[in-house]
């Protein structure tokens, strides 16, 4: 696969480029460059490696012109908004940004790429140790979002969260979006056969005699990750999970993890997206 190219454009490309962040209901007009200091603000900690900051801003960078290209916001190119584009911190609320600012600066231009087009370069915090396949998550075959190992996860701060359901809570969750789950009795026999992900997400669960995916079950619960692990007590359920987000892509945590073992930025990127390339974007289109 082919690497980051070692010299900078004579030109900046991040500078050259203008997009219409919606912020707050408002449009609020960017250079490319400043919009990614914003989501390196926004989306991870300013402490992390060099080499996975400038990861960091190649996934944003690749994320914000697919999405600025796909047309999903009539009035902006981008929003504010982690949940549907990317997370956005203004700079004026940082007071140190260096780092982000040096890390969007020395990748600039820099996109990776999947038989000649920008990826939908989707990241996360951390997974739990291997993320997650595309198919899995959102039902279509995506060939550079599979599942690859990522260790070195385990001091991410919301790498495991167990949380304690009584059976009336549990059934308050899932009762009213799924009435074909059968809650009565004990919790001890709601819960049959589970198939896991290749990402040791859950793919499938039989509660209360009805399927559930796993990320049905996450939004029913309100779950960090699809990585559950349900024990089942007699007046309730303990419910553990390890990852924190959908776990496709990019994790975050185990991008820094990668950089601390002496990792380059393009080769972290490369092990994430699979069969990708990183490119250098010019001004004139041409890669």
């Amino acid at each position: 696969a082919e690497t980051a190219p070692a010299e900078p454009a004579d030109e900046p490309f991040d500078e050259a480029v203008t997009l219409r962040v919606l912020v707050d209901g408002t449009v609020r007009e960017q250079t490319l460059h400043d919009y990614l200091v914003c989501v390196l603000l926004a989306e991870v900690p300013s402490g992390f490696a060099a080499e996975a900051l400038k990861a960091q801003a190649c996934a944003a960078r690749t994320f914000a012109l697919r999405q600025a290209g796909a047309g999903k916001h009539a009035e902006a190119d981008v929003c504010a908004s982690a949940a549907c584009c990317q997370g956005w911190c203004a700079p004026e609320q940082w007071p140190e940004h260096a780092a982000a600012e040096t890390a969007v600066t020395e990748t600039d231009g820099l996109a990776v790429v999947y038989d000649g087009q920008l990826i939908d370069a989707t990241y996360f915090s951390c997974s739990g140790g291997r993320t997650e396949a595309a198919v899995a998550v959102w039902g279509g075959e995506i060939p550079y979002l599979q599942s690859v190992p990522s260790p070195g996860e385990e001091d991410a701060p919301r790498e495991t969260e167990t949380l304690t359901f009584t059976a009336e809570e549990f059934r308050d969750r899932i009762t009213p979006a799924r009435p074909d789950a059968d809650l009565s009795g004990a919790p001890e026999t709601w819960f049959g056969t589970v198939r896991y992900t290749e990402g040791g997400g859950i793919g499938t669960l039989e509660l209360g005699g009805a399927s559930f995916t796993g990320t049905e079950l996450r939004r029913l619960l309100g779950l960090r990750s699809t990585d559950i692990e349900f024990s089942p007590q007699e007046d309730g359920v303990t419910v553990t999970t390890h990852g924190f987000g959908h776990r496709v892509g990019l994790s975050q945590y185990g991008a820094e993890a990668m950089a601390q073992a002496g990792r380059r930025f393009d080769e972290i990127l490369l092990h994430y997206y699979q069969g990708t390339e990183i490119r250098r974007l010019t001004l004139d289109g041409e890669k």
